[in-house]
């Protein structure tokens, strides 16, 4: 928390919350963004047997993530049945934020990134907090706080989510399958990013379109303006070279049925329609520069829906 003693955060730090759902391509995008410059601090998550190449996934905000989502008796991966997901944001906006809680992720903050012009962090479970972070760094004095948002076919994160073994207890305790649990984990996430786009203007990208080297290039390219530009001389090629454009991964064609696929696949609609349409902005740069990195936030922008249609059974 800021005393007289210490001075303010930066006005012209950038502070980038990368947003998605599990196994939609965070952590590849993540990566390249810190080839070409946004800090990501210390300690990172170790790679693991199902994400060999790394999470790039901050321990510290990992942390807090799983802290809050179990004080509220969630579960710690943020996992869960779709309805009970969507409860998660409009509780996190109410958490109180302690002068013990604000110190210690300040003190954390500064140690790691007082020095550094453009920072973030990468962990799913902040699409469902993202309304206690948005606040807290406010508080902490940061204006140019712009989220990134992954998204990816519905069938095939579903297919590679379903395909991990940390989704069987949940999906036994529950009485449902796994497939079923991860599209209505997909549903929840998608509504979340959905509204954080349309609430702050986050950058929206998708996940497949860095399968192809040249929409690779310009949708890097566009993200470094949303960082609050980024040089490209430094780590573009670098990022190319990370994200092996050309690479396959579950790009199977869509599978998905019943009332929930269909949902699915709207919300999928919908987001990469948002997309395009800062790719259109981008490429024809008729939009100031200033708006395509988006608006200073305040804090008080998110409000999510108190209630939404009940899911139905597919």
């Amino acid at each position: 928390m800021q005393t007289p003693d210490t001075p303010p955060a930066p006005a012209d730090d950038c502070v980038i919350p990368i947003l998605g759902m599990h196994r939609s391509g965070t952590s590849m995008f993540t990566r390249a963004l810190q080839l070409m410059g946004v800090e990501l601090g210390k300690p990172l998550m170790a790679p693991q047997a199902d994400n060999p190449k790394g999470f790039w996934e901050n321990e510290f905000f990992y942390g807090v993530n799983v802290r809050i989502l179990q004080a509220i008796q969630r579960h710690f991966s943020g996992y869960g049945r779709r309805d009970d997901l969507l409860q998660i944001p409009g509780i996190s906006a109410m958490i109180e934020r302690t002068d013990e809680d604000l110190s210690t992720i300040e003190d954390y903050i500064r140690s790691q990134f007082g020095a550094s012009r453009v920072w973030g962090w990468k962990d799913p479970r902040t699409v469902l907090l993202f309304p206690f972070w948005l606040p807290v760094l406010v508080e902490l004095g940061f204006r140019r706080i712009r989220p990134m948002i992954i998204t990816r076919h519905p069938s095939s994160c579903v297919r590679s989510l379903a395909a991990r073994t940390d989704l069987d207890p949940l999906a036994g305790a529950l009485g449902i399958d796994k497939t079923t649990l991860a599209l209505e984990m997909w549903i929840a996430y998608a509504h979340v990013l959905l509204d954080i786009a349309a609430e702050t203007g986050a950058y929206v990208s998708v996940h497949e379109w860095f399968m192809d080297a040249d929409l690779a290039r310009a949708e890097l390219g566009r993200a470094a303006v949303a960082c609050g530009g980024l040089d490209l001389n430094e780590g573009l090629d670098q990022a190319l070279g990370w994200l092996d454009p050309g690479a396959v991964h579950h790009l199977e064609p869509p599978t998905l049925t019943g009332e929930r696929g269909e949902e699915a696949l709207d919300l999928y609609g919908d987001l990469v329609m948002r997309a395009r349409q800062q790719q259109s902005a981008y490429r024809e740069r008729d939009t100031p520069l200033q708006e395509l990195a988006g608006p200073e936030l305040s804090g008080a922008e998110l409000v999510f829906p108190t209630s939404r249609p009940a899911a139905t059974a597919s």
